[in-house]
């Protein structure tokens, strides 16, 4: 049985969202804050997160940011927010997987828990086009090993572990880069050219895609 945690903080909600959930043989978790959410994550087995942004003690964009530093967990956002630059926002920036704006059917949000576990079975089995061995830091591209520098094998590692997310630059450089603030958001560039390179080498499908002013996904 797949397994949702629900973060909503309006009770009526979560719980018409629950039984219509439950109805379809899923089994769900229910927080009305960010921290309790996060915590659950740490230590039990979630297979996709239902997030509203109006939370009491954080911001549901916060815990995004925050799941997105260590997981690639599907997340739909639930939100009264259906402003453009908050939906980019969250798509974009922050690697939501959906954003569905309130108010809204709850068969529609099933609709999207059902697709988005569909397309992640996908993403996982088509994964394996890469390994990853991290004692020897090395990758492999369709079972050929890529000649990479130790920042390289940073970037793509962290694409392939969280493939079909936008990543911006400056996310890049805060959470890969040991000295962040001493290096230019072009070294991003550079770097993700190079990789390109190898892979290209290898397989003429560029799984690097370039999402122009905002920063680099891995296709798969």
């Amino acid at each position: 049985m797949q397994h949702i945690l629900i973060v909503e903080d309006d009770r009526t909600i979560a719980e018409s969202i629950t039984f219509i959930l439950e109805q379809d043989s899923f089994s769900c978790q229910w927080f009305d804050n960010g921290s309790d959410a996060l915590d659950y994550v740490e230590n039990n087995a979630v297979d996709l997160i239902l997030l509203d942004v109006g939370l009491p003690d954080m911001s549901g964009f916060d815990v995004l940011r925050k799941l997105r530093i260590k997981s690639d967990l599907p997340v739909v956002i639930i939100s009264a927010r259906d402003d453009e630059s908050d939906q980019v926002l969250a798509l974009e920036g922050l690697g939501a997987n959906g954003y569905i704006t309130k108010p809204f059917s709850p068969r529609i949000v099933v609709a999207h828990v059902r697709s988005q576990l569909r397309r992640n079975r996908t993403d996982k089995n088509s994964r394996s086009k890469f390994s990853i061995n991290q004692a020897m830091q090395k990758i492999s591209f369709h079972n050929q090993e890529l000649t990479l520098t130790p920042l390289e094998f940073k970037i793509l590692s962290h694409l392939i572990q969280h493939p079909n997310q936008v990543h911006t630059r400056e996310y890049l450089m805060n959470n890969i880069w040991d000295r962040p603030h001493g290096s230019d958001e072009k070294t991003i560039n550079t770097h993700i050219k190079s990789i390109r390179k190898r892979l290209l080498e290898i397989d003429e499908s560029d799984p690097i895609e370039t999402h122009r002013g905002i920063g680099y996904s891995l296709i798969e």
